[in-house]
């Protein structure tokens, strides 16, 4: 083997090596933005329940370990983005973000402002699921924000009185309940592996099935006062949901 054939091995080599190395280190940001993502969706259910109900020390341990967690997650992705943060506009700025708007709620939450910590910590949900998306991960907050979508298009009917003698209003109705209720089933693979427990996410999917079957009563005895009541329990029941499963 010639000087020169040599010289091009080694260099070939040493682009193999190379690109190995930079293949492996584009996999570990991955992983961490992965995972950061999905534990700091669990950490953030925990602050918020907590949160709701009141046990501020639980939700100061909760909210302590989610900065601690998003700290390392952004300092580790923003530094070395990983390539499927090509598809988030802005990544480094919304990881940023969320550094900032986590620890703006463990400062009032530790000025005791408990309903202000909830507040400050609201937008982070909806932000963390465009996230998720956008890598292509996909679970059970995912899937329940979009059967809230699915919720939330059926209460145009609570907000706008329902003339139920019009047949195209009852079609109407009819419709958008069989797509809630079509978009809350999809959730339940989901739900069983979800660490809270599949027996109370099933419980709270039954009484909104529940509900949903009253909606029939009420559409065959042209009944809007029945309608209005059981869509504003649905949207409790799908509230209560979205918020023990998702935070």
């Amino acid at each position: 083997m010639t000087t020169c054939n040599r010289s091009r091995l080694l260099a070939a080599l040493v682009a193999l090596c190379l690109a190995a190395f930079a293949t492996c280190a584009e996999a570990r940001t991955t992983a961490v933005l992965v995972q950061g993502l999905t534990q700091a969706q669990v950490l953030y259910r925990a602050a918020t329940t907590s949160l709701r109900n009141g046990r501020a020390e639980e939700a100061e341990a909760a909210l302590k370990a989610l900065i601690a967690l998003w700290d390392e997650t952004a300092a580790a992705t923003t530094a070395d983005p990983p390539p499927v943060t090509s598809r988030i506009s802005l990544f480094a700025e919304v990881m940023e973000g969320g550094r900032a708007r986590l620890r703006r709620a463990a400062e009032v939450l530790a000025q005791g402002r408990q309903d202000s910590a909830l507040e400050e910590l609201s937008p982070l949900k909806r932000e963390w699921i465009g996230l998720r998306r956008s890598i292509g991960l996909y679970g059970l907050v995912e899937c329940l924000d979009e059967s809230s979508e699915a919720a939330e298009a059926l209460m145009v009917h609570r907000r706008q009185p329902a003339d139920l003698t019009r047949g195209e209003t009852r079609g109407d109705i009819i419709a958008k309940a069989a797509v809630y209720r079509f978009a809350l089933r999809r959730c339940e693979p989901f739900a069983a592996l979800d660490p809270a427990g599949n027996g109370e996410f099933r419980r709270q999917a039954e009484a909104i099935g529940a509900a949903i079957d009253v909606i029939d009563s009420a559409l065959r005895l042209r009944d809007p006062a029945l309608l209005e009541r059981v869509l504003g329990d649905l949207k409790t029941f799908d509230t209560q949901l979205s918020q023990r499963f998702g935070g």
